[in-house]
């Protein structure tokens, strides 16, 4: 899964310029519930910035009444330095840096330096969701021995009760010698998914939860 099939694009984004006034920013996140908005400079990715630093340095400056404040330029509010992701970037590596950073989003820059649009939580959220096919089929975990023919052992007992996987994603147990393996499967009962279990169980697999 690569960054640019997930990044939200440009041309969908409430953006901030680096002139805008504190005002202007506040109102843009007010109109559409934004909690943080990119900031940009022409094409270029300058930072972001949050309603919540905004208000936190607003009641610092005691002496400063709300009119005054608002009417001063973004700029010094904005956090730059924000680690860009390459559009060719996986999703997987993205998603690492972006609780490690703890912030809103990551924006993807592309070989000229041109920002291209932000990934955000929700998007590699929904990355994973549609990996692991969240909502289809029933969700069957197995447990398996680390060794050769085990993995093709397990999908021959789905072959042969005819059952389709939509997704299968293989893990480590924390468990020596032990895989986990996260099935989606798709049955059409419930007396279906526990025969399902039964045969699985039978060819000498260990069934379980995540």
């Amino acid at each position: 899964m690569l960054v640019k099939n997930h990044i939200l694009p440009k041309n969908l984004l409430t953006l901030l310029s680096v002139e805008d006034t504190v005002k202007t920013a506040l109102d843009k996140m007010e109109e559409g519930d934004f909690l943080s908005l990119p900031v940009v400079e022409g094409d270029k990715f300058v930072g972001y910035i949050m309603k919540a630093e905004i208000y936190e340095k607003f009641y610092h400056e005691g002496d400063c009444n709300r009119e005054e404040f608002e009417k001063q330029s973004i700029e010094k509010f904005v956090e730059t330095g924000i680690k860009a992701l390459d559009p060719n970037d996986g999703i997987d590596e993205a998603s690492i840096a972006i609780e490690k950073l703890n912030i809103p989003f990551l924006p993807a820059i592309d070989a000229d330096g041109n920002f291209l649009g932000i990934l955000t939580h929700a998007s590699i959220f929904k990355a994973f969701s549609d990996l692991f096919n969240l909502g289809k089929g029933r969700q069957l975990v197995v447990y398996i021995f680390n060794i050769p023919g085990q993995l093709s052992r397990l999908l021959n007992v789905f072959r042969k009760e005819g059952i389709n996987v939509p997704s299968m994603v293989v893990m480590d147990a924390k468990v020596m010698g032990i895989l986990k393996v996260q099935c989606r499967v798709e049955v059409a009962s419930n007396e279906e998914f526990e025969e399902l279990i039964s045969k699985v169980e039978k060819e000498g697999f260990k069934t379980g939860e995540l």
